[in-house]
Formats: C-alpha cells, structure tokens, sequence
C-alpha cells in the first residue's frame, strides 16, 4: 500500500462527527431534557400535594378531638383561612396566632406552607355556605365541618383566595377538601 493511501485512511479514521450526528445527538440531549423535567415537576407536585393531605388529615383529627370534648366543632360558617393569601412562588410562614379556630385545633406545621387553608364549621341545624361539599340534607340537624387547601403553583390565579372547588375550577388553583361527613380527600389539581 503506498504511503499516501496510509494518510488518507488514517485522516478518515480520525475525522470528528458530521453535522448529520451532531444533530441527531442534540436532539436525543433534547428529548431526555424535557422528559426529566416533566418528571421532575411531578416529583415536585407530589410532594407539596402530601403536604396539603397529610395537614388537612391533621385538621381532621383535631375537628374530631374537639367534637368529643365539646359536642361542637371548631370554627364558624365565617372561612378560617391561613395563611392571609394563596402561596405562589415561595411557601408561607405558618403562624395563625389571631385566628381563634386554628388555635382552638391546636395544628401547627413546623415550617412554611404551600397551601392556603381553611375551616368552615357549623352547628346542628346550621346551613352549610353555598359550594359546600354536603349533598342535600347530609347534615340536617347535625354539626358539621369541611376544610380544604388550595395552591397556585402555576402563579396564574391572580390572588385567589381559597373558598370551594368550584372557585378553585374557575381561579386555577389546586384544591383539597375533606369534611365531617366523608372522611377521604377529594383532589383536584390545577392543569389536569
């Protein structure tokens, strides 16, 4: 083999990529981007989704340790909301010290919230607001509460307050509910 055909195979054996696979590498860097980003975004959802079910459970408990005590639960037909507003961007301090019903449940989260939360209560024979979660004559003559944490974390709701699922719908936040009357929690998540 003569001495030129030797360089020219070793320059074509040490040559770099062609723009062909420099593309198609660049796309397949691409495509795993965006599927490790919608993985984490669910990963992060989830985990402020368990904050909101574990402190509502929370919530819950206290309601039922104060109707033992008191034949009552705590609150009143006025919301119970805290904190002031929907956390957007950043979590929020937990700290109700004004607000009597969060006092008289005595629940507390060692940190900051992502979650707006609120108690609505009412005693035997005492309507339930509009958009409570009760179905007709469900607590007729009965104490009665709901609770629910709403979230924006899209930070599109535009300083929504936390009010009921429907509100919830309509302003797009994340909302969940539990109540005196069902003791699951009913979910529902902005974007889905």
């Amino acid at each position: 083999m003569p001495v030129s055909d030797l360089s020219d195979l070793r320059r074509s054996s040490t040559r770099g990529f062609t723009l062909v696979e420099m593309m198609v590498v660049v796309v397949i860097i691409g495509v795993l981007s965006v599927i490790a980003l919608f993985a984490y975004r669910k990963y992060e959802h989830a985990a402020r989704n368990a904050e909101a079910e574990q402190f509502l459970g929370a919530i819950r408990v206290a309601q039922e340790s104060y109707f033992q005590s008191f034949g009552q639960y705590a609150g009143n037909a006025n919301p119970s909301r805290w904190p002031v507003s929907v956390p957007t961007l950043q979590k929020e301090p937990w700290d109700p010290v004004g607000d009597a019903t969060f006092q008289q449940l005595n629940v507390s989260t060692p940190g900051r919230v992502w979650f707006q939360y609120m108690v609505v209560a009412g005693r035997a024979g005492e309507n339930p607001p509009g958009g409570a979660p009760f179905r007709p004559g469900e607590v007729d003559n009965r104490p009665w509460f709901f609770a629910a944490a709403c979230g924006d974390f899209n930070n599109n709701a535009n300083g929504a307050v936390c009010n009921t699922q429907a509100t919830a719908e309509g302003s797009r936040l994340s909302y969940f509910e539990t109540s005196s009357v069902r003791p699951d929690i009913a979910r529902f998540n902005e974007g889905q």
